[in-house]
């Protein structure tokens, strides 16, 4: 695929999808959007599981969300200590994509993303009113809702749902957000999706440990796509980003950097000198969660660099 080709490609939808706005869930839900259920939903993805829900190429649905400790924290305020049962990091899934097979490229569009009224973050309950947390009496945070965990099985051993990985995870990438397109491929038949674990507003890093946990709704696309990297990348109107995972916080850097310098090279035919040269002058690399065992970094670079 040439350059202009592959461009038109990825970036169809995320344009689109970030043009949609906050109305997109009063529009599409009373078209008769079909609705995925958070009870459904697992903490462990294996290489073979059995579908909560079968999506088709290119449907829209509705994906509800639990926020990460479902029944251990209330609006009130009481926060329970989990016991050897509890579930924590549910993913909503898994979800299998009919016609996709392993090796393929999945491309999983976020148009838009709709929080619930209260979340929490260390220890505090937060009201989320009219797009806004209540910080203080005198101080309101704009939202910017997100997904903290998305991905897709592995096709070797188990993967917890509380960390990140090559197929994405609990990633905590603040730009998993409405408007974004997450690129993955493929390991099993299906890809057998998962998402979860949804904030109402995160930093970069997720210094404290947790955003603001909310329950969620979002409307998803699943698409079939060009081939990127063996690990996730997100696209938005204005940029491309490679993530990288790993419990040496410099190799999830260099991870991200060397796949976004891969990227770049293939995708626009310039050599590797050149396209290691693009990524040190216009790349912005970012810590996505340093709180986890194993840490996550994004590489950021501005869509233009690819041609745009």
């Amino acid at each position: 695929m040439d350059r202009s080709k592959f461009i038109k490609s990825v970036m169809v939808a995320p344009a689109v999808a970030a043009g949609f706005g906050s109305g997109i869930f009063e529009s599409l839900q009373t078209s008769g959007l079909r609705r995925l259920t958070a009870n459904r939903n697992f903490t462990v993805w294996k290489p073979q599981m059995e579908a909560a829900f079968h999506v088709s190429l290119d449907e829209v649905v509705l994906v509800e969300m639990s926020h990460g400790m479902p029944g251990l924290v209330t609006r009130e305020g009481v926060f329970s200590q989990p016991g050897p049962d509890a579930v924590i990091n549910p993913m909503t899934g898994p979800i299998y994509v009919d016609g996709i097979e392993p090796g393929d490229a999945l491309a999983i569009d976020i148009m838009d993303i709709k929080t619930g009224d209260w979340g929490y973050c260390s220890g505090r309950i937060f009201e989320l009113r009219d797009g806004y947390a209540v910080f203080s009496p005198t101080l309101r945070l704009p939202l910017d809702p997100m997904i903290g965990g998305i991905g897709v099985a592995s096709d070797q051993g188990l993967v917890d749902t509380r960390a990140p990985g090559d197929t994405g995870g609990n990633i905590d990438c603040r730009e998993v957000r409405a408007g974004s397109t997450i690129i993955f491929k493929s390991r099993v038949k299906g890809a057998l999706v998962g998402m979860g674990d949804a904030h109402a507003l995160q930093g970069d890093g997720e210094i404290t440990g947790q955003g603001i946990e909310t329950d969620a709704e979002a409307i998803i696309r699943f698409r079939k796509s060009e081939p990127l990297s063996d690990r996730p990348v997100i696209i938005r109107s204005d940029s491309f980003s490679t993530l990288g995972a790993h419990k040496d916080l410099e190799d999830a850097a260099w991870q991200a950097t060397e796949d976004m310098i891969t990227l770049l090279q293939k995708k626009t035919g310039r050599t590797k000198a050149e396209a290691r040269l693009l990524v040190g002058l216009n790349g912005k690399l970012r810590i996505n969660q340093i709180v986890d065992p194993t840490k996550g970094a994004r590489m950021e670079v501005p869509s233009w660099v690819f041609g745009i």
